[in-house]
């Protein structure tokens, strides 16, 4: 026997795991066809939103020093994680810092100063789309009550949290 007859002698013999192997595959390809391949499945495409002005407050506690006496209307705000811009600051309130306690003394709870510690409350508006579902401004900056955030300003960073929210003809 030559070469040529030995290679045609061999036979396509599958073992068990090139059986597995096949119908995990055709598995996954029915899968990838039926589910997602469909126009008009489950899956929703977030459509563009009205064009509105939103008004919102963050509350940005316990900022060191004077660093909250630096904050400005007019100054442009940026998410320090992300780096997306969060609007221009409208108006600034600065006041102490305060905590409710313990008193070790008397077991009552008592609101404390820290000194040398400021919480600022910082008035934001930012053209936004508005959706049933979220509030986002140009860039990817969702704006939700109850959100924590982190703020860059020209001169300043801190966090806090949006505690307030206005939009359309209450802005």
């Amino acid at each position: 026997m030559d070469k040529t007859q030995k290679k045609q002698k061999r036979k396509l013999r599958l073992n068990l795991f090139d059986v597995v192997f096949i119908a995990v595959v055709l598995v996954a390809a029915w899968f990838a066809i039926n589910y997602l391949g469909r126009s008009g499945g489950t899956a929703a495409i977030i459509m563009p939103g009205n064009q509105e002005t939103v008004v919102y407050t963050i509350e940005l506690a316990e900022m060191y020093g004077e660093s909250a006496f630096l904050i400005k209307p007019g100054d442009a705000l940026v998410d320090n994680i992300e780096k997306r811009q969060m609007g221009t600051v409208v108006s600034v309130e600065v006041n102490p810092a305060t905590r409710l306690e313990k008193n070790d003394l008397t077991g009552d709870r008592v609101i404390s100063e820290y000194p040398g510690r400021y919480n600022a409350l910082v008035t934001v508006s930012a053209d936004a789309s508005v959706t049933e579902n979220q509030i986002t401004i140009p860039g990817g900056f969702v704006v939700r009550v109850g959100v924590r955030v982190s703020v860059n300003g020209p001169l300043y960073n801190s966090s806090g949290y949006i505690i307030d929210l206005e939009r359309g003809d209450d802005a």
